[in-house]
């Protein structure tokens, strides 16, 4: 059972960095990141000059496929939280009937099913909102001239109330993804807090209420029960940090541009 698990974790990140752009290359061709970042920055360009709060065909397509790749990021990622899930069970079980080093290792599955849940969250984040994904991949500093105009402009319409972009139906546009993509993050956070939080509550409740003489399982509900608190903790300053970034979009997106 353990080793299975093991197979189907190890064939789920090999899977998760392939995997799409395998499937996609059909529809969409080959990409490599620095050709998504010259797409991007030519699309990001011709969309800015546009005038219109229409995408151009090169930002569809390209928000398509940002969409379709973390869309199947999120089933494999979510694949890989219930794996990890299983496999941190598991390793408990064996811990309770066999040697107590199955502790560590039962301790680092679960560590590893936080960490699959923190990806499947980015990614969900992602998939909801594509085209606030998408500026992650602007060059910065080594922008063309153009992209680096575009990016000049956007920080005035940003910082300036009455200059000549500040109306921009793009950065209306953009201003209102990059909000909704953060409150996507604190909906998903918010959740899984109450979620970390009750599970640690109930590993504390059988840790006190359980048989005091059984020394293994007082030790594993403690050991989740810490796990699934931290967990909720962080989960709790996330969602707090992406509820601010949700309210001061126009600050947010002066960061994520690199131009503040």
């Amino acid at each position: 059972m353990i080793g299975l698990l093991l197979a189907a974790a190890a064939a789920l990140v090999a899977t998760f960095v392939l995997a799409p752009a395998a499937l996609l290359k059909p529809t969409f061709g080959a990409y490599d990141y620095t050709q998504l970042q010259d797409a991007f920055g030519s699309a990001l360009v011709e969309y800015w000059r546009s005038g219109t709060p229409a995408f151009p065909a090169r930002l569809t397509t390209l928000v398509d496929y940002w969409f379709q790749w973390h869309a199947i990021k999120v089933a494999i990622s979510a694949l890989a939280v219930i794996v990890f899930a299983l496999l941190t069970t598991a390793l408990w079980q064996r811990y309770l009937r066999a040697r107590p080093w199955y502790a560590a290792v039962a301790t680092a599955a679960a560590v590893l099913t936080v960490l699959a849940m923190g990806v499947l969250m980015v990614n969900i984040e992602v998939t909801a909102v594509p085209l606030v994904g998408l500026l992650g991949l602007l060059p910065g500093t080594t922008a063309d001239g153009k992209l680096a105009q575009v990016l000049s402009e956007m920080h005035e319409g940003l910082t300036e109330s009455a200059g000549p972009h500040a109306g921009s139906p793009a950065l209306t546009i953009f201003l209102g993804e990059i909000e909704r993509y953060h409150w996507v993050m604190v909906a998903i956070s918010a959740t899984l807090m109450v979620a970390t939080g009750l599970a640690s509550a109930y590993f504390w409740k059988r840790r006190i209420t359980g048989d005091p003489g059984a020394t293994r399982v007082r030790f594993m509900h403690t050991t989740l029960g810490v796990v699934s608190a931290l967990t909720a903790c962080l989960l709790l300053l996330l969602a707090g940090a992406t509820t601010l970034s949700a309210l001061e979009p126009a600050t947010t997106l002066l960061d994520v541009i690199g131009a503040g």
